[in-house]
């Protein structure tokens, strides 16, 4: 692969550079907060009043406090920031009484939010994600959102059931899922044309995966398939294989296992062969961008593909079919995050109206059609139409697929899966030995 190592050389520095891309380039959860959550077990919801009809579309889903001003803050790019303004233009228009001021923070989020939220000035309507909820909840910090939902006609069972799952403590509802994502085999048909192969299939195996990869490496200057050293990446191997990071309680680390360690050595098998690389082994940040400067043949990402290619890449070809099967299953990684508001806010009709409006159906709708994410009502998959994002899509709602969720100190697990990947890449420990040190390092984890 001398084009690998020509472009390794010349663009070293960009790569150094442009590290941090790899982490909201890739919407995968934020990494773990320094301070130490409270531990949360999450609980069913306690049956509610019965919802009112909902809203009618066009209407403000509250009737809401005169003059309300209320600020709006999530972490993303500038494309997930654009449309979020044209969300808050959307709800201008039906709750015109309610003044939103959007403050994003795309780096450090958590970590700015934990302070603002510490100091008395953190904003009314925010992201919240599994860390997020685990730290505030507790406290007493995040508002209860069920009286408000049923009055504006919302149920729980109005989204997806396994979203709610991380949002909900001591029977109440302390975040709305705001989109989902999940992964799905992307690939170049160009590097596939000319190592002289089929395309991948959806019946496709991680077996067959390996063995293009192979000869994409071999008979052609593209990289084979891409994957850091990543939990999120990693998570779909493991789902296929029967296994998962944590037992269902959270009590128990599962890292140590046969399922887990069984894929980790099949992708150190690849890396070691050359089937498999990573982003800076080719001059990229990220997987998503080798595939856009067609570096490589095939890597494991998410429908933002859709988007970055479209924004960034427009000419180049690429395609995206399901995730691959594993000896057991197939099965792919969810994620999620929600929107949450502020127990403090001076005005938790209009912030509670807000996130009502940000993740209802009517919302969520133009969401879809800009190909960020996907609407968390389930009756609402259909309207995926690019036909990428829709293959990626359908990982998610495969039997064996699961919600992104290990427990309260869920970041932490997942910082601990991915820095075992990165022993067993550097070759620092073998697998058997990188995965017992994870399995104790996250059991000392999951006992806080």
């Amino acid at each position: 692969m001398n084009k690998r190592f020509y472009l390794l050389t010349l663009l070293l520095v960009m790569v150094l550079l442009l590290a941090a891309c790899g982490g909201k380039a890739t919407p995968a959860p934020t990494s773990p907060p320094k301070a130490q959550p409270t531990k949360v077990k999450p609980t069913e919801a306690k049956p509610t009043e019965a919802p009112k009809a909902p809203a009618e579309k066009g209407k403000c889903p509250l009737d809401v406090e005169e003059g309300a001003v209320i600020t709006f803050s999530g972490w993303g790019d500038e494309t997930e920031q654009k449309i979020y303004r044209d969300s808050i233009e959307r709800f201008k228009k039906v709750c015109p009484g309610v003044t939103v001021n959007y403050e994003p923070i795309p780096a450090e989020f958590q970590t700015k939010l934990k302070a603002q939220m510490a100091g008395g000035t953190a904003p009314d309507v925010f992201y919240v994600d599994d860390q997020l909820m685990t730290a505030f909840a507790p406290a007493g910090q995040l508002l209860p959102l069920d009286d408000f939902m049923a009055e504006a006609g919302v149920s729980r069972d109005d989204f997806i059931p396994s979203l709610l799952t991380i949002f909900t403590y001591e029977g109440k509802t302390y975040g709305l899922p705001k989109d989902w994502g999940t992964l799905g085999l992307v690939y170049l048909p160009k590097a596939f044309q000319e190592a002289g192969i089929d395309e991948p299939t959806e019946d496709w195996t991680w077996e067959d995966l390996r063995a293009a990869a192979k000869a994409i490496a071999e008979k052609t200057n593209y990289g084979g398939f891409c994957q850091n050293a990543d939990w999120a990446r990693f998570a779909p191997w493991v789902f296929s294989n029967g296994g998962a990071y944590a037992t269902d309680d959270f009590s128990q680390p599962l890292l140590d296992t046969p399922e887990v360690k069984e894929m980790a050595q099949f992708i150190l098998d690849m890396y070691d062969e050359g089937s498999l690389v990573q982003a800076s082994d080719v001059g990229a940040s990220w997987c998503g961008e080798a595939i856009g400067k067609e570096l490589v043949g095939m890597t494991l990402e998410g429908g933002w593909m859709v988007n970055f290619m479209r924004q960034n890449y427009p000419d180049v070809e690429w395609k995206a079919v399901l995730i691959p099967k594993g000896p057991k299953t197939r099965a792919d990684v969810i994620f999620t995050n929600a929107i949450g508001v502020n127990a403090s806010t001076k005005f938790p009709r209009a912030a509670a109206a807000f996130t009502i409006f940000l993740t209802s159906r009517e919302n969520q709708a133009e969401i879809v059609k800009t190909g960020f994410a996907y609407s968390t009502h389930p009756d609402q998959i259909d309207l995926v139409v690019d036909p990428n994002d829709k293959a990626i899509a359908r990982g998610g709602l495969l039997p064996d697929s699961r919600v992104a969720y290990w427990g309260p100190n869920t970041g932490k697990v997942n910082d601990i899966v991915t820095k075992a990947l990165e022993r067993v890449y550097l070759h620092d420990q073998t697998v058997d030995e990188s995965f017992a040190q994870a399995q104790e390092e996250a059991q000392a984890v999951l006992s806080e």
